[in-house]
């Protein structure tokens, strides 16, 4: 399967892959694609009939991360803003993961975002639904241990990348030990199930970044992937377990919480690659967004109260696609740049994550469970302009919040909350 892979990709470019997508359908390359992974052919038909933009965009994106895995592999992979080591790491990575099994990464990268086609909101899940309701691994020659484990790491692929950007926490590791599948994958008889669960996950995160032109990855992604990775392992290793395993993972999810915060600033991207750019001025500048602002009793509480008070409930919160709304509730504007040493941060982005923690407080029936938080009527990123942030005061937000529909799906046992913007654009 590689050899084929390297044989497709072999006369491309990453700025072929970023060009037309109507060259990428038409071309050979395509073609030849098909013939490794034929039981794609009719997933790709339908899927474009059904949304023909989502398809453009998500088969540039597979030929990319494809691209990208077969440079890698062959030691050929740049990237402006990493270091030699930190390329030749990620190398070292997948080479050892291509070692255990060669067609695990090609089935995850191939396979993981072919439920776009028929749902944005939960692609992940789509996607593991439209393979394994359709036995699409099953061609490949595989053990049911190791579909499952592909099955799994597509079900679940968006994780261990928002875990970092801070859009999820290590407490979403609920909705994985709710799950009896994975929880069979993972007490299974191999002793590595676990590490090799979490280095499929992680590897795969750093490729399906390098997916995206637009992507900048920098040297001090490696430290904190490990770190991720590591906390991960600890916690799986805590099953069968499960209370013990969840008091971790909130324990892990509230030592992260000013990382994840600051997440809306962009400090998983830029931290580290300026002098000033360290943990705690991105940590400073949240806090000093609301010193001046909340008083309780006439005394300011500072910011480990103001966690322990009023935050302690967002660790259950896992934000859906919520990134860009986050960034624009602390800068008022969509700002993908590195944050200035004067500039100041809006304090409706730590007034949202109050009042959104409240309503998680206020509305649990099941103390224990997560919350999962989608935008409703919100237009794409690209297209969310500062009038529209101009209306996004705390006011607002605290009335919609409040106004949100939520609902408890049972056979997760978790919540949904859905949060609705249609108001402010009607």
């Amino acid at each position: 399967m590689l050899d084929l892979i390297d044989k497709v990709f072999n006369e491309l470019n990453l700025a072929w892959c970023d060009g037309s997508s109507k060259e990428i359908i038409k071309s050979k390359q395509l073609k030849e694609l098909l013939l490794i992974f034929p039981n794609l052919s009719k997933i790709f038909k339908d899927g474009q009939k059904n949304d023909d933009f989502e398809f453009r965009r998500t088969i540039k994106h597979l030929f990319r991360v494809l691209m990208v895995y077969s440079m890698f592999r062959n030691g050929k992979f740049k990237h402006e803003t990493l270091s030699d080591a930190a390329l030749k790491e990620i190398q070292n990575k997948i080479k050892k993961l291509d070692d255990i099994n060669q067609k695990y990464l090609p089935l995850i990268l191939m396979y993981h975002d072919i439920g776009r086609f028929y749902d944005k909101n939960d692609h992940p899940n789509a996607s593991f639904l439209l393979i394994s309701s359709n036995k699409l691994l099953d061609i490949y020659g595989l053990s049911e241990i190791e579909k499952l484990l592909i099955n799994k790491i597509i079900q679940y692929h968006l994780f261990f990348a928002t875990i970092y950007t801070g859009e999820s926490t290590f407490y979403g590791i609920y909705s994985l030990i709710n799950d009896r599948e994975f929880v069979d994958l993972i007490l299974n008889e191999d002793d590595n199930m676990i590490d090799l669960f979490v280095d499929l996950l992680e590897i795969f995160t750093f490729i399906d970044v390098f997916g995206y032109p637009y992507a900048q990855i920098y040297d001090h992604y490696i430290e904190y992937y490990g770190e991720i990775n590591l906390k991960l392992k600890n916690l799986l290793k805590r099953l069968p377990d499960r209370e013990k395993l969840l008091a971790l993972a909130l324990q892990y999810s509230y030592e992260w919480l000013d990382f994840r915060i600051a997440g809306a600033l962009r400090i998983f991207q830029f931290v580290k690659t300026k002098p000033y750019l360290t943990e705690n001025f991105y940590f400073n500048k949240i806090k000093e967004s609301i010193n001046h602002l909340l008083i309780e009793n006439e005394e300011q509480l500072n910011w480990n109260s103001i966690k322990k008070k009023y935050l302690t409930h967002t660790s259950k919160i896992q934000v859906k696609y919520g990134l860009p709304l986050l960034m624009i509730l602390a800068f008022g504007n969509f700002n993908r740049g590195k944050l200035r040493k004067n500039q100041e941060i809006s304090p409706v982005l730590v007034y949202f994550w109050i009042n959104l923690s409240k309503q998680i407080q206020k509305r649990s029936k099941d103390k224990n469970a997560l919350w999962n938080l989608y935008f409703k009527g919100l237009p794409f990123w690209s297209e969310l302009n500062r009038n529209f942030a101009q209306k996004l005061t705390s006011d607002v937000l605290k009335s919609l919040l409040e106004r949100a529909r939520d609902e408890f799906i049972e056979e997760k046992k978790e919540y949904n909350l859905y949060l609705d913007f249609n108001p402010l654009i009607e």
